[in-house]
C-alpha cells in the first residue's frame, strides 16, 4: 500500500509535532524542573537602606521554589514597612527574585513630646510617620501642629480628616514650589465635632492666617495678599487674619481697633 502525503498534511503533521514538543517541555518544567529550583538570589533596586537580615526576613524565601514563591505576598510584606511606599516583585530565571523598592518621601514635619524629649518627626503625603528618630534632614518642610496623635512611632498615621491637607501640600509642592516654600507652619484648629480650620504661618511675615481646610494655590495667594496689606500697618498691630468663608477679617493686638 502506498500512502502519499500532500503538502497540507505535512504542514499539519509538523505543527502537531511542534505543539507536542512544547507541551512536553511545559510538563517537564511544571512537574520536574521548577519544583526543584529554589530562590537563591535577590536582585534589589532601592533608594532606601534596609539591612540585609531585615530584608530577608520580610521576603521570607527560605525553601521557596520558583513555583511556591508568592510574589503578591512578598510585595504586601514589603509595603507593610513604614518607610516603603511601593514595592514591585518579579522572578528571574532560573533562581532569582528581582525586587524594586520605592521609599516614602517626607512632605511635612511635626513635633511630639515623648516625655522629657521633644522629637521631630516626618510625614509623607498619606499621613504616615516615616521618620521618628529625631534626625531629620529635610528641616525646610512645613511643620504641622495640633495633630491628635499621641505617639511618634514610625507607621503611625494621622486622622483621615487631616489627610486632605497633605494631599493639597503635595500638589502645591509639585505645581507651585515657590508657594510651598513660603509655608512655615500649619496648625489644625478643631471646628465642630470632626472638622478643622487651619492657622497658617508664612516664613516672611509673622501674621498667622485662619483658613478653611483648603490649601489650593488660590487660597495661599489670597492669604499672602492679605498679610502683605496688613503688614503695612505694622506687624505688632495685627494678631491674626481670618479669610474663612471668603471674607477678610483681622484681629488687632491689644486694644487696637481694626
Amino acid at each position: 500500500m502506498i500512502i502519499r502525503w500532500n503538502r497540507g498534511q505535512k504542514i499539519a503533521l509538523g505543527m502537531i509535532a511542534i505543539l507536542l514538543s512544547i507541551l512536553l517541555v511545559e510538563l517537564f518544567w511544571i512537574f520536574i524542573l521548577s519544583p526543584r529550583l529554589t530562590i537563591e538570589k535577590v536582585f534589589l533596586e532601592s533608594d532606601i537602606e534596609i539591612p540585609d537580615d531585615q530584608l530577608l526576613e520580610m521576603l521570607d524565601l527560605d525553601g521557596k521554589t520558583w513555583t511556591s514563591v508568592d510574589g503578591e505576598g512578598v510585595r504586601e510584606r514589603l509595603e507593610s514597612h513604614p518607610m516603603i511606599r511601593e514595592a514591585q516583585v518579579s522572578q528571574v530565571f532560573p533562581d532569582g527574585l528581582r525586587v524594586y523598592i520605592y521609599r516614602r518621601r517626607p512632605l511635612a514635619l511635626a513635633l511630639f513630646d515623648d516625655g522629657a524629649i521633644t522629637r521631630i518627626t516626618a510625614f509623607d503625603e498619606e499621613g504616615y510617620i516615616i521618620q521618628a528618630s529625631g534626625k531629620i534632614s529635610a528641616v525646610d518642610l512645613p511643620i504641622l501642629s495640633g495633630i491628635p496623635v499621641h505617639r511618634s512611632a514610625s507607621g503611625t498615621q494621622i486622622p483621615e480628616t487631616m489627610r486632605q491637607v497633605l494631599s493639597d501640600l503635595l500638589r502645591l509642592k509639585a505645581d507651585e514650589p515657590e508657594l510651598f516654600a513660603l509655608i512655615s507652619e500649619i496648625e489644625f484648629i478643631p471646628h465642630g465635632e470632626i472638622g478643622y480650620d487651619l492657622k497658617t504661618y508664612m516664613n516672611h511675615i509673622p501674621i498667622p492666617v485662619l483658613m478653611d481646610m483648603n490649601l489650593s494655590p488660590e487660597s495661599i495667594r489670597h492669604a499672602l495678599l492679605v498679610i502683605d496689606i496688613l503688614a503695612l500697618r505694622g506687624f505688632e498691630l495685627v494678631e491674626e487674619a481670618d479669610i474663612r468663608g471668603g471674607h477678610v477679617i483681622y484681629r488687632p493686638t491689644g486694644k487696637h481697633g481694626g
